[in-house]
């Protein structure tokens, strides 16, 4: 085939063999054609600078691509290149009023992903630190979520609405409301920060380096396997930051 390009919509997409079905019009007929989506792809378009930066496709992308055929007479669609997302954008301007959509999880590979419920598109689902992963079962039903980095069109991820925490992330955000003192043990000191375990909740928190902690280490006030006091001084699902109480 020559190098025209032809325009098309991506139609479905199996994540499992990192395929994409695109649909297309040539000669007044709509037909479909395979294409390749994997990273390995994406960065080949990058060296060949068709493409500044690889893209993650979704369903309902407009690209332009080249028809060329394989080794065993299958044409397929080659130079897939991103053009625009309709119905990403609508996703968008939605979530800068009203940043609340329901979908459905699914996994694939141990990454776990949300279908919009409307648009069939695919976010990557954030799962925090402390927070326990959805199962199959939960899979079945639909969850409330949000997006996440909608000023980059091509970084947008999603998270929960509701969240699975471990039992002792939410004794941690007791602690940390209450402003209580915290006995925890030193694990690990090292040139960024002493981490700990926090005595009740049992998780790992970290306390950062400074003129007043560098003196204590070097008095021996803190060692590996004391018991110290602290408090949590910030939280989020993935780090918990503490400090020593005046």
């Amino acid at each position: 085939m020559s190098e025209k390009y032809f325009r098309g919509k991506i139609t479905h997409i199996n994540n499992d063999k990192q395929r994409a079905t695109i649909e297309y019009v040539n000669q007044n007929k709509i037909k479909t054609i395979q294409a390749v989506i994997d990273d390995k792809q994406q960065e080949k378009y990058v060296q060949l600078k068709l493409i500044k930066k690889p893209h993650r496709f979704l369903v309902g992308d407009n690209v332009k691509f080249i028809i060329k055929k394989s080794s065993a007479n299958v044409f397929f669609a080659d130079h897939i290149l991103y053009e625009y997302n309709n119905a990403l954008e609508v996703l968008i301007e939605k979530a800068s009023v009203l940043n609340k959509f329901l979908g459905y999880i699914k996994i694939v590979d141990d990454k776990y992903f949300i279908k919009e419920i409307e648009s069939y598109l695919f976010f990557p689902l954030l799962i925090s630190k402390f927070e326990i992963a959805p199962t199959i079962e939960e899979t079945e039903s639909t969850v409330s979520f949000k997006l996440l980095n909608i000023e980059k069109p091509d970084k947008i991820s999603a998270e929960l609405y509701n969240h699975n925490y471990v039992p002792g992330f939410k004794i941690a955000v007791k602690q940390f409301k209450a402003e209580e003192i915290i006995d925890a043990v030193v694990n690990k000191i090292t040139p960024y920060g002493v981490f700990v375990i926090l005595s009740e909740s049992k998780l790992e928190a970290k306390l950062a380096i400074d003129d007043n902690i560098t003196t204590k280490i070097n008095n021996g006030e803190i060692v590996l396997e004391k018991s110290i006091q602290v408090k949590i001084k910030h939280l989020t699902g993935d780090r918990i930051v503490i400090d020593i109480p005046i």
